[in-house]
């Protein structure tokens, strides 16, 4: 009968099996301070399978205890919690923690209590993240069996969609790195100027404090900073001396040509790049282009950005200079520092500059 009940077909998930079949057991983690009901599950779900693949069940006898085992193991399936445990309100307690501080929103949570007056099924249901919420008088085996394959689809299911974002996140990353490129050097074979300036770009944004979503829009904006270089002519880009004061000029525009490009997207990734594609080339002083911004008027972003884009160009060898050894670099920065540079990053920078040489060496040119 178990076998008749769980080889049901998912109609429909061919095309995302294709795309993503785990391997190995479910990881089932059951929280509850009695061995009874550790003994019962296990019994009850020990021959179960879903899609070729068993079981595999973590132990925990406190919320404290199964908060440790989720750390160390985001990867279960499934959370079977009870409710009163230490406290109360042990089990409520850790499905705010697996949610917002463990950030884990793929697992599924379902709540079993032997005392549902303390804790009131639509109450629960309604403020706290969790799949389902059974007494556990009404949890025979079967139904018991029943809530687990059901859990199981629906973990799979996000599993698979994390799993196409991340390919469709790297895919967008590659592309945009790509396109930076292309647009820096008129080929995508000369170098990963655009990759380290993302980089290093995200680097020093930790460093300022930028939130964690910042910090990842800052890496795939930076990259950008020179689109606008895609509308000036080649004679200009790859002239081997200095340029004329009217070549200069028609270079300067590129700022404003990358600002355009990005702009009329609405897209906080897009918007945040035209903003570095115009401001990259502001300095702190007022005296940069294209519109003379000071200090705090230009963006954060475009501060970090403006000075890790002349310290890796410093550093690289263009066909209108050989690199810069790393103490004259140095010393660049640090003099600029209240006139190119933001005084305040020019002294993170400084700080952690063994770190930003780590990642600007993991991303030399071939």
């Amino acid at each position: 009968m178990d076998r008749l009940l769980f080889a049901e077909d998912d109609d429909g998930n061919e095309i995302l099996d294709e795309i993503i079949r785990p391997v190995g057991k479910w990881k089932i983690l059951i929280v509850d301070d009695e061995q009874d009901v550790h003994d019962v599950t296990v019994l009850a779900l020990k021959r179960l399978e879903f899609e070729s693949r068993g079981l595999e069940f973590l132990s925990a006898y406190s919320a404290a205890e199964g908060r440790e085992l989720l750390r160390r193991n985001p990867d279960v399936a499934i959370a079977l919690l009870d409710v009163v445990m230490e406290n109360d309100n042990a089990g409520l307690q850790l499905v705010r923690q697996i949610r917002e501080e463990l950030k884990n929103d793929r697992i599924r949570i379902v709540l079993r209590t032997g005392h549902p007056g303390q804790a009131p099924e639509e109450r629960v249901t309604l403020d706290y993240d969790i799949n389902d919420y059974r007494e556990k008088t009404e949890l025979t085996a079967r139904s018991l069996r029943t809530v687990v394959i059901s859990a199981l689809r629906s973990f799979r299911a996000l599993s698979t969609i994390h799993n196409l974002n991340r390919e469709i996140d790297a895919t967008q990353r590659e592309l945009l790195y790509a396109l930076g490129e292309i647009a820096e050097n008129r080929s995508v074979e000369t170098g990963h100027h655009v990759r380290r300036v993302g980089e290093i770009s995200a680097l020093l944004g930790e460093k300022c404090g930028l939130s964690q979503p910042e910090v990842d829009s800052l890496r795939l904006a930076a990259a950008m900073h020179d689109l606008g270089k895609l509308a000036v002519d080649d004679a200009i880009l790859n002239k081997p001396g200095p340029l004329t004061d009217d070549e200069f000029a028609i270079m300067k525009t590129h700022s404003q040509l990358g600002y355009e490009l990005l702009c009329r997207s609405r897209r906080p990734l897009l918007q945040m790049a035209a903003t570095i594609a115009r401001e990259h080339h502001e300095n702190y002083d007022g005296s940069g282009y294209p519109r003379r911004l000071h200090g705090e008027d230009i963006s954060q972003y475009s501060r970090i950005v403006a000075l890790v884009d002349v310290f890796d160009a410093l550093g690289t060898k263009r066909i209108y200079k050989d690199p810069w050894p790393a103490t004259k670099i140095f010393e660049h920065i640090r003099d600029e520092a209240g006139r190119k540079f933001d005084p305040a990053i020019v002294k993170l920078f400084i700080d952690h500059i063994d770190e930003i040489r780590q990642v600007a060496e993991q991303y030399r040119d071939p």
